[in-house]
């Protein structure tokens, strides 16, 4: 995958993505991290050892926690309210995570998955698909994103953090110009007019 990044697909994704000004300096820092002397396998060893002290809790004060409720709740404990507000929107959709899956619903990953359901569902979701943004990944993954720029020392996932809140930023206007303009069919990804 490092090799992708580096000189295949991954690198002609890089390269686009840092076309876009909402995406250039979360791509560029991604690559960045990528490019660094090195074999492609000491690289890959360096960004998972990054990942476990980043988010598996290795990392004491440099940890930075995947759930909603550790970034939103005062006493920054997991299953507080946005466990549950999560579970609800899922259940309103007839979802629900696999059972070998044990993360509470307000992990980052099952956020982002309910979020790409909702899009491709396209207009049929638009409330919801807002709904989720406004009132969940748009309120902590912002701050979710400057803690990984703060503790991330490889760039990597920081990087990957300032993408991700610019792509949520940019699916938000999308869905307000949509909305408005109500003959818009595409999805745009991180550009911001």
């Amino acid at each position: 995958m490092v090799l992708s990044y580096r000189e295949g697909i991954g690198a002609t994704l890089f390269e686009a993505l840092a076309e876009d000004s909402g995406c250039a300096a979360g791509a560029q820092r991604m690559q960045s991290a990528l490019n660094v002397e090195g074999s492609a396998a000491a690289v890959a060893l360096k960004l998972a050892a990054a990942y476990t002290q980043l988010f598996d809790g290795v990392g004491g004060s440099k940890t930075v926690s995947l759930y909603e409720s550790a970034h939103v709740c005062a006493s920054g404990r997991l299953f507080q309210a946005p466990s549950g507000d999560m579970e609800k929107l899922l259940r309103q959709s007839d979802i629900s995570t696999d059972a070998a899956f044990r993360e509470p619903p307000d992990h980052l990953s099952i956020e982002l998955a309910f979020l790409a359901r909702l899009i491709r569902h396209g207009a049929d979701r638009m409330a919801q698909t807002a709904l989720l943004l406004d009132d969940h990944l748009l309120v902590w993954v912002p701050a979710f994103a400057d803690r990984c720029r703060e503790c991330d020392r490889t760039g990597f996932y920081a990087g990957a953090a300032q993408l991700l809140t610019a792509f949520l930023t940019a699916q938000r206007i999308a869905l307000k110009i949509k909305r408005a303009a109500k003959s818009r069919t595409g999805v745009t990804l991180c550009h911001f007019d």
